[in-house]
Order: structure tokens, then C-alpha cells, then sequence
């Protein structure tokens, strides 16, 4: 098996600059030292940016605390800052951040803007800080498991391909984990798989089967990527080795870097395939900055905030979403079991930009941070992000094309069917009268979200990460029961076209 026998030397050391890391992310995570390290990179921020077309427009120059900054800036959303991006990706240098902008991750979500999707800059200096944050989760991870023979194996990527596009001489576009994979360090570079070319196909299905093909003799010890694609893989190396777990095949495999969906519907299908408990460090991430928070506990599904590494976070309370003039509050004023909405000050010129997610802290010193939904309400089994309105669209696009009435309808996630690592959506229909034909109803839904959708499109692609979805008819006057049970008892409350898990099984009883 191949593997770096000579690198196991330099375990010692690592563990010593992963225990230098975790002193020093600790202390900037008490309180007399949480707000001085926040508001020096949000200040750093604004004078990097005062000369930048942004800067001038906004004052960036003078100043000098948080209180300056909510003053002078206010808080937006994506669609107020693409007019800029827009510049940036036709070449054009010093708008939102210093010079000439080389590359733009773009995201997972969908805009209702004139681009639809979303392109976030990622500078140099956002890379430098990304990859630091990258080594953190590594020494989070031996820090809590004291782990000494990590290194002298191979660390296995399942990221998107790292092909760039090029818009204009100079600006690319591509992935944001696409783009870090190919500014992985040198020597952590000698150790990191797929290489090419099997890292740059696109095909999913494709590029899956070809690690599980190449790569059996390896020493894989770690393997990073979006949680609910750790299980999909396992099931194209079993197949491939005709092994029983994924353990026989790779024995020294000891921890899994996850993050990007919520881990829990997948943990019992990994440990399924591998054949034994192994350990999931989560993190939530985003393309707009790199990590943010990252798992350092086995006991407790809260992740430790990263407050130093180039970002700085500002919180919104739930019902105050989306208003600019929304009370702030920074990092060292948020409380406990508060549901927060989340925006960022990044160093690539993002500044109190909304990301439209909403966050718990279970304790504040140390800040430990739980992801709880988006505002917008999405569906993602594999990171999609289909929104109600993609759904709608798709629904009424089948509706015209194989007529029906529909009372109402709605739609959850169904991970690991039929005991395999994939997921489908199940739609939920109550039909005063039903399609003609149902199977093609479905199949119009399915082609339309594949048609909006990206990612969804490439996750369907020869069922390599998402099924067919399947149609489930409610009881007649099932609709106004289930608003009872869910507890919408207003005229105002409107049917959820979005179900969670739990919000799923319920209806589900309705099914006839």
C-alpha cells in the first residue's frame, strides 16, 4: 500500500504547531480578547478597502470602531453588491477590494438577480486565510483525539473538479473548494488525491468511479468533502473491491472533514459502510469566506467559532432578517438560544454582507455555534439549495402540462433509500383531480428543477447522488389537518411547500 513512511517523522511537530493553534484560537475566544482580535480585522478591512470605488463610496477611510462601521454601513444581501461584482469580473481593478480580483467561487445558491447565480470574489488574501483555517480543523481534530499518526498516509478530496473558466484575461470562475484544491501547500500537495486528471472530471458519477478505481492502494487516513457524499462514494469503492466495509480496504482511514449539510442523517449510513464508529469533524463554511466554525467536541454537535481568521461576523436576531436597519450585534454580543441571521465583513471586499443563514449559539466563552436553517426556506439533500420558488415553478410547469387541480402541495428530503446513500425528494400532493398521467406529472417536475437548479441537474445526472422523487397522494381534506397539526392555525399562515424531517413523517400519515 502506498503511503509516506518518511512523514510520520514529522507527526511530532505537527502536533506541536496544532497545540501552539488551539492555545492561541482559545484565548481569542475569551472575553477580554474577542472583541480587540474582531475589531482589529473588521478595521484592517476598511482601511484596505478606503481607496476602492466601494471605500470611497462609503467612508470606509474614517473608520475607526464597530460603531463607525454600523453607522456607515448598512447590511445587504447579494443583490447589492453584484452591480460591483459585475465590474470586477469584467476586469475592472479596485472595487470592491485592492487591484485586480483573479477568481470568484461560485455558490451553491441560486439569485434572483440578472446573474441568478451567485459569484463571490475570493482574493489572495481570503485564500492565505482560508488555508490557515483549513490547518485548524486538522489541529481541532488532534487536539480532541490526541491522534499521532495522521500524517505518512493520504489525505482524499472529494471536491467539485477544479476547472477554471475564464471570463475576461486574468478573472476566473470555478468552485470555491475547487480553487482551494489547487492551492493546496506544497508538501501537503505531495499527499492530497485524486491528482490529475482524475481530479478535474466533471462528471460526477464518473469521477467518483475513477477514485474508487485508482486509488484502492492508497493509505487514505483522512478524507475531506460535503458530508452526504462520503456515503455515495463508499458504495462505488465496496462495489469496486467487492469488500464488505470500507475499513478492509483502507484501515488507517481514521477521520472524515465534512461540513456543507447537516450531518445527522448521514452519520448511521457512514458508519454502515465503514464498518465502525469513525470520527466526523464538521464545520460550517461558506463560499463568502472559507470556515467559520468547526467541530471540537465528540460529545456535543455545537462547533467552536474561528474568531482570527480574516472575517468579521455580525449578527442579526430571527425576526429582524433582511431589514438594513436591523439592530447589529457583533460577535461578543450575541447571547445564548438565540436564533440569528449571519452576515460577514470578508477580505475580499464583502462588508456586512447578509448570507442568509440562521445560527444558534449554544454557549458564548467559548462561542459554540449550531447551524439551524436558511431564511428563505430550501430544499438540499446534496447541497442543492432548491428553493420554493424553483419548486413552484417546476409544479407549474407539470401542471400545465398534464393537467390536474391540486388543493395543495409540499415536499421533504428521504435520504438513504432503500438502505443506499442516496436521496430523492418526496412530493406531497392533495389533487381535487388528480393528473392523467402521473408518472409523467413527476417526470416534468423532476426535468424542470434539473433545468433551474445546477446543481441539482448535475446530482441527477445518471442517479449519481439524487433519485428520481416520488409522488405521495394525500387524503381528501388532508391540507387544513395538516396546518392544525403543524400549528398554523391563522388565516395568514400560508401551506409549507418545504417540510423538514419531522415536519415530513407527519404528513406522511396523510398519505391514502
Amino acid at each position: 500500500m502506498k503511503n509516506f513512511p518518511m512523514l510520520q517523522v514529522l507527526n511530532p511537530a505537527i502536533r506541536l504547531l496544532a497545540n501552539r493553534r488551539i492555545r492561541a484560537w482559545d484565548k481569542n475566544l475569551e472575553p477580554e480578547n474577542m472583541k480587540r482580535v474582531q475589531e482589529q480585522a473588521l478595521l484592517k478591512h476598511c482601511q484596505t478597502a478606503a481607496q476602492t470605488a466601494f471605500g470611497k463610496e462609503h467612508g470606509l477611510g474614517k473608520i475607526k470602531s464597530y460603531a463607525d462601521f454600523k453607522k456607515a454601513m448598512p447590511l445587504r444581501a447579494y443583490a447589492g453588491f453584484e452591480p460591483y461584482i459585475q465590474r470586477m469580473r469584467r476586469g475592472e481593478r479596485d472595487v470592491l477590494w485592492p487591484g485586480l480580483i483573479n477568481y470568484y467561487g461560485q455558490s451553491s445558491g441560486t439569485s434572483s438577480t440578472a446573474a441568478k447565480h451567485k459569484f463571490l470574489p475570493i482574493s489572495q488574501s481570503q485564500i492565505k486565510w482560508q488555508q490557515k483555517a483549513a490547518f485548524d480543523v486538522m489541529a481541532r481534530y488532534l487536539d480532541i483525539t490526541g491522534d499521532k499518526s495522521l500524517l505518512g498516509g493520504y489525505s482524499l478530496g472529494l471536491f467539485p473538479p477544479s476547472i477554471l473558466k475564464e471570463e475576461v484575461p486574468g478573472v476566473y470562475t470555478g468552485s470555491n473548494p475547487g480553487i482551494m484544491f489547487r492551492k493546496v501547500p506544497a508538501l501537503a500537495a505531495r499527499t492530497t488525491i485524486p491528482r490529475l486528471p482524475i481530479r478535474d472530471i466533471e462528471d460526477h458519477d464518473k469521477k467518483l468511479e475513477a477514485i474508487a478505481k485508482n486509488y484502492i492502494n492508497y493509505d487514505v487516513r483522512a478524507i475531506s468533502g460535503t458530508t452526504c457524499w462520503f456515503s455515495i462514494f463508499f458504495d462505488k469503492l465496496l462495489k469496486e473491491t467487492k469488500a464488505k466495509t470500507v475499513s478492509e480496504v483502507w484501515p488507517n482511514l481514521r477521520v472524515l472533514f465534512g461540513g456543507g449539510v447537516n450531518a445527522d442523517p448521514y452519520r448511521d449510513l457512514i458508519k454502515d459502510r465503514v464498518g465502525k464508529d469513525i470520527i466526523l469533524m464538521d464545520n460550517y463554511n461558506a463560499t463568502e469566506g472559507g470556515l467559520f466554525s468547526v467541530t471540537d467536541s465528540l460529545e456535543d454537535r455545537g462547533m467552536r467559532m474561528i474568531p482570527d481568521r480574516g472575517v468579521f461576523y455580525e449578527f442579526v436576531k430571527r425576526e429582524d432578517h433582511g431589514r438594513e436597519d436591523a439592530e447589529r450585534f457583533a460577535l461578543w454580543e450575541v447571547e445564548p438560544d438565540v436564533d440569528y441571521s449571519i452576515a460577514f465583513t470578508t477580505p475580499s471586499g464583502l462588508f456586512a454582507y447578509y448570507v442568509n443563514d440562521f445560527v444558534r449559539f449554544s454557549s458564548v466563552y467559548p462561542h459554540r455555534m449550531e447551524f439551524v436553517g436558511r431564511p428563505s426556506g430550501v430544499l438540499s439533500i446534496t447541497q442543492e439549495l432548491t428553493t420554493y420558488i424553483e419548486i413552484e415553478k417546476a409544479v407549474s410547469k407539470a401542471q400545465a402540462e398534464v393537467p390536474c387541480s391540486i388543493t395543495e402541495y409540499c415536499v421533504g428530503p428521504d435520504v438513504g433509500v432503500d438502505a443506499s446513500s442516496k436521496g430523492r425528494y418526496l412530493f406531497f400532493f392533495e389533487f381535487t383531480e388528480k393528473p392523467s398521467n402521473v408518472e409523467e406529472f413527476l417526470s416534468v417536475i423532476d426535468s424542470e428543477l434539473a433545468m433551474q437548479n445546477r446543481v441539482y441537474r448535475e446530482h441527477r445526472d445518471n442517479d449519481v447522488a439524487i433519485l428520481p422523487p416520488v409522488l405521495k397522494i394525500l387524503k381528501s381534506g388532508s391540507a387544513p389537518q395538516i396546518m392544525q397539526e403543524l400549528g398554523f392555525k391563522s388565516v395568514q399562515n400560508k401551506f409549507p411547500r418545504i417540510l423538514d424531517d419531522k415536519k415530513r413523517d407527519l404528513v406522511s400519515q396523510f398519505v391514502s
